[in-house]
């Protein structure tokens, strides 16, 4: 059984998604291994079990859309302080995995893909997979089992 870890300190993956605490009281109406396995299974995976090479994470995801714009920007999404996300402060389970390569002189936040599971519906909230410098990012995997 995979054990989600409380986020300790706010992650900045990118200028788009944070990945902060979840409050001590935090309780997810669903288990991580419940989320995965019904994210793989709406993916038409029969293979449901998250792999060794996966950490998982419980926090509050917020991804920024950008500055408000208008009916346009705010269609089903979270507007505040002029700034429009489709997530703020949404508890999730964040999956990461590492995708660094021999040789590469990136650093490992450049090299984590991430995925971002709604922690009471099991829904995917986003996903972040870095591109590899000379890589086909036609021919990368999505899947951490596959990759």
């Amino acid at each position: 059984m995979t054990r989600a870890t409380p986020v300790s300190a706010t992650i900045t993956v990118n200028s788009v998604n944070t990945f902060a605490p979840p409050p001590a009281d935090a309780a997810p109406a669903m288990t991580a291994e419940q989320a995965w396995a019904q994210w793989e299974n709406h993916a038409g995976n029969t293979n449901t079990s998250i792999t060794p090479n996966i950490t998982v994470q419980l926090g509050l995801l917020t991804v920024l859309v950008g500055p408000d714009c208008g009916a346009e920007c705010e269609n089903g999404n979270i507007v505040q302080g002029g700034m429009v996300y489709s997530a703020l402060n949404q508890l999730a389970y964040g999956y990461s995995w590492s995708t660094w390569t021999a040789g590469s002189t990136l650093p490992a936040s450049q090299c984590t893909a991430w995925i971002w599971l709604d922690a009471s519906t099991g829904e995917m909230i986003v996903g972040v997979h870095p591109h590899r410098r000379g890589a086909n990012p036609a021919g990368q995997t999505a899947s951490p089992s596959a990759g």
